[in-house]
């Protein structure tokens, strides 16, 4: 024990030498104290690409907490459990360090335990200049933290000159993290109790106090559990420095966490998904600068579009959800899975297929409930939405929209070693059938063989040029959709259709001024790559037009049941287990993706609502209102697709032998090929005309 304390005076002494010399060094080089007062950061405003407001970022809340404002109990918790000697220490506490240096020695981690005061935590909220805290066990990064630490006590002893005590508090009260975006006293009163400073109780002060350990740790929302347990600490510090009675501490560390979530604290108004996905975007690249130095930021997003997508997004997903709860309300309780509160959530994007703007953007039912970003975050199995990289690859390698491929039964070795037999949405056979008619009727056995024709391998890989970023497992049922995409991810890979073979990166950010106006961030387009020859693009544009044009296509009601007139095309896509809803579709301008499900995998979408149920009616009435409301959509309603004839060919087509139509063929219908490329063979049924004799003539 005597050479263990020898070591830590000796080291203590070695700090202090070191802080001195570490003070001659640095101090010109540190905020100036006297030059600066406390004021809130400048905003960052977040713009949609049409002039609406949609969000301000910023650090803190911009209502100064003064010191009569934070109640005693307040005061009491955090010096309890911040900083105990905070009224007669001069920035640093030199009985902390010797107590933190013993700990460390003895723990053999030179950084397990600190000893930084509330003056000391301002001075690193308040000047980046400071120094970042370092977590980690090697050499350079112990020299980073005490080199850090020493920059901070300079600082703190600084501030501890020019500023009261008093002040210091009120100042480390307006700048400190609470958790879920909330900087200041003030902020995290109405966020989690809905409440002014003044009216906070004394358990409240402290379970805030409990945050600033680690606030995401310890959030009452996320880990309630934790944040008690951290609650009860605080109270138990303030009895300790008797600040609270044995009495008082018994009756409240046994009070349960009562939260009263302000819904208007934490909602963003229009876009709330969108605007998040922007703010972890531009975190990531300007950090704290994003909520500190005033930026305007030019987003992609279409206010009068997302508008729309709103509003039919609550109608139409609504009516999914009630269509469940009636199902499930029949149910005997004994045997339905879960009970009628299964919370049906959605998902839609639309984008621009020529520069990859998202023009709008829902991630879910309630941001207020659930941040979680479906569009961009959630992995989910696509179906028969994965289809069109199928029939992509096979058209791009010689195969035709009038092949023929036997819709019939076919089993397959499963990774587990056993047999399966997958099945028809319908569960039924239908013989032989051109690609086309298996295409827009979603045969899943005829995808499974075309899978297998042209290999599992080739399909992940025009899946991936297409933009596909999550893992494709290249396995035979590749050809239904068994691997996991994003909603984003999908809708721009099927930009490359209507875009004629060019993908777009899409892009949410247009543009970010500082706060004299110059231009830092420039990206109006998205990247370009071209991954698929146009002829091929137009060829599966063109399939993708019969899934909603043709009778017997998956999508036809956008026409008989919406009567939806502009040129369109898409894909529905449904799971077997019913759990994913999907409807991907473009016109010659919008392409625009819905996904439908629950976010727990294992359960389904009851009675058994496929995509062109579930998802296919938001995706038509967003379009129906667009081209019917907004202008610019309104005055380019008659545009189509593009056919070229300088990329694609109509030829004549024999419906009985699926082969080019000779003029004997009687009954006949036109498909498109490639220009310049083979083609189907002439009709060999009908190739020529009969004598009267039964010879065949020549011509």
């Amino acid at each position: 024990m005597k050479k263990l304390i020898v070591l830590v005076s000796a080291i203590t002494a070695t700090y202090l030498a070191l802080f001195l010399g570490t003070y001659v060094a640095f101090n010109d080089n540190l905020p100036d104290i006297d030059d600066w007062s406390f004021q809130p950061k400048r905003i960052t405003k977040v713009y949609s690409a049409d002039g609406q407001h949609l969000k301000n970022f910023l650090e803190e809340n911009r209502e100064i907490l003064t010191y009569e404002e934070i109640p005693k109990s307040m005061r009491s918790a955090l010096i309890a459990t911040e900083d105990q000697r905070f009224f007669s220490h001069w920035g640093i506490d030199i009985r902390r360090i010797v107590g933190a240096t013993f700990a460390n020695v003895k723990s053999l981690n030179m950084t397990a335990q600190g000893a930084s005061t509330i003056t000391q935590q301002l001075a690193r909220n308040l000047f980046t200049k400071v120094g970042r805290q370092r977590g980690s066990g090697s050499l350079d990064a112990v020299r980073a933290t005490y080199a850090r630490k020493m920059r901070e006590q300079i600082t703190a002893v600084n501030i501890e000159r020019r500023y009261t005590k008093r002040e210091i508090l009120t100042m480390y009260l307006n700048t400190v993290y609470f958790g879920h975006g909330c900087y200041g006293l003030k902020s995290a009163a109405r966020y989690y109790f809905d409440k002014n400073v003044q009216n906070l109780q004394v358990e409240e002060c402290a379970l805030l106090v409990g945050l600033l350990k680690a606030p995401e740790y310890y959030s009452p929302i996320r880990h309630p559990q934790r944040a008690i347990k951290r609650r009860n600490q605080v109270l138990l510090n303030m009895n300790k420095i008797g600040r609270m009675s044995r009495t008082t501490y018994a009756r409240l560390k046994g009070r349960e966490i009562v939260l009263r979530r302000k819904r208007q604290a934490e909602t963003y108004g229009i876009a709330p998904y969108f605007v998040e996905h922007i703010r972890q975007q531009l975190n990531r690249q300007f950090g704290s600068a994003l909520y500190r130095d005033g930026f305007t930021v030019q987003t992609t997003l279409n206010s009068k579009l997302q508008r729309i997508a709103e509003k039919y997004f609550e109608i139409e997903i609504g009516k999914v959800q009630a269509r469940v709860d009636e199902y499930l309300a029949k149910q005997d309780s004994t045997t339905s899975a879960v009970d009628s509160g299964s919370i049906v959530q959605a998902a839609f994007v639309a984008l621009d297929p020529k520069t990859g703007r998202v023009l709008a953007m829902i991630g879910g039912r309630d941001f207020v409930e659930s941040k979680f970003n479906r569009a961009t975050q959630a992995k989910r199995l696509p179906g028969s939405a994965f289809k069109p990289f199928v029939y992509t690859a096979a058209v791009d390698n010689g195969w035709f929209p009038t092949d023929v491929i036997d819709d019939n039964a076919v089993t397959l070795w499963e990774k587990d070693g056993k047999l399966w037999d997958p099945e028809n949405y319908d569960r039924k056979f239908k013989g032989d059938m051109t690609l086309r008619e298996a295409f827009k009727q979603s045969r899943n056995l005829i995808a499974i063989k075309l899978a297998q024709e042209i290999g599992p391998g080739l399909i992940k890989n025009y899946a991936r040029h297409m933009g596909i970023t999550t893992r494709i497992s290249a396995v035979p049922t590749i050809g239904i959709g068994t691997s996991a995409v994003h909603l984003l991810d999908l809708v721009a890979a099927y930009c490359v259709f209507p875009n004629k073979g060019v993908y777009v990166e899409p892009v949410v950010v247009s543009t970010v001024e500082d706060r004299a106006g110059s231009q830092i961030y420039d990206r109006a387009i998205g990247r370009k790559r071209e991954v698929l020859r146009p002829a091929t693009a137009i060829v599966m544009t063109d399939m993708m037009r019969s899934v909603i044009d043709d009778l017997k296509g998956t999508g036809h009601r956008i026409r008989s049941g919406y009567h939806f007139k502009p040129a369109a095309a898409g894909k529905t896509g449904t799971t077997n287990d019913y759990a994913d809803a999907w409807f991907i579709g473009f016109t010659p301008h919008i392409v625009a993706g819905v996904w439908v499900g629950m976010d727990d995998q294992s359960l389904a979408l009851w009675p058994k609502q496929a995509g062109s149920v579930a998802a296919l009616p938001l995706w038509v009435q967003f379009m129906k209102a667009v081209y019917a409301e907004v202008d610019y959509y309104m005055e380019r309603a008659d545009e189509t697709f593009e056919y070229p004839e300088t990329l694609v060919v109509p030829l004549s087509v024999c419906n009985d032998s699926h082969e080019i139509a000779t003029r004997y063929c009687p009954d006949q219908a036109e498909d498109i090929f490639i220009r310049n490329e083979p083609v189907p063979r002439n009709c060999t049924l009908h190739s020529s005309a009969r004598s009267r004799n039964g010879r065949p003539q020549r011509f």
